[in-house]
């Protein structure tokens, strides 16, 4: 791959594939192998949130995470996967239960590694280092087409999704 058209293409088969999951995972894996190269060409840069290619069966996001930053627990509904480029991704997992929500456990990603998710996944993403991080989220379908869930941090309150509240959420972590 050497621009944002070679992955979208890329990122299209892999959702045609006979287990696109497994072919999405592969795809990521690839980009994270070359993330030096990848970086060098993918938009968005200095941005929190920039979207790449959005269509029915595809998305795509370059996620930067500012040092000491979580983001809220939200849901996808889903599958994703999250290639981290440059930094450390700590994702903290949940499960919906009558009270709000119980932990799951928690797993960090750094640089050159690669996070499969399901569509049942609920989760809150920080990073806890001093430096930025930067990723490529791959949603397999159209994520801003779909009504989602986010989890307030300090009241475990769920309400509708809209990035507008995932930025307020935002909170500052201790370091790592």
């Amino acid at each position: 791959m050497t621009e944002l058209t070679d992955l979208i293409l890329a990122a299209r088969r892999a959702g045609g594939a006979p287990d696109p999951a497994a072919a999405l995972v592969r795809l990521q894996r690839e980009v994270a192998a070359s993330a030096a190269e990848v970086l060098g060409w993918l938009p968005g840069a200095g941005i929190d949130e920039h979207v790449l290619h959005a269509e029915p069966t595809l998305t795509l996001l370059r996620v930067e995470i500012g040092p000491r930053t979580e983001y809220p627990p939200h849901d996808h509904l889903i599958p994703a996967c999250i290639a981290v480029l440059e930094g450390r991704e700590t994702n903290t997992f949940y499960r919906a239960d009558g009270s709000g929500l119980t932990g799951a456990g928690e797993t960090d990603t750094a640089a050159g590694s690669v996070l499969p998710m399901d569509e049942r996944v609920i989760h809150s993403v920080a990073n806890r280092t001093a430096d930025r991080s930067v990723a490529l989220h791959v949603y397999l379908g159209d994520l801003f087409q779909l009504s989602r869930t986010i989890w307030d941090p300090a009241t475990g309150a769920p309400g509708p999704y809209s990035d507008e509240r995932y930025f307020a959420l935002a909170r500052t972590t201790a370091p790592a």
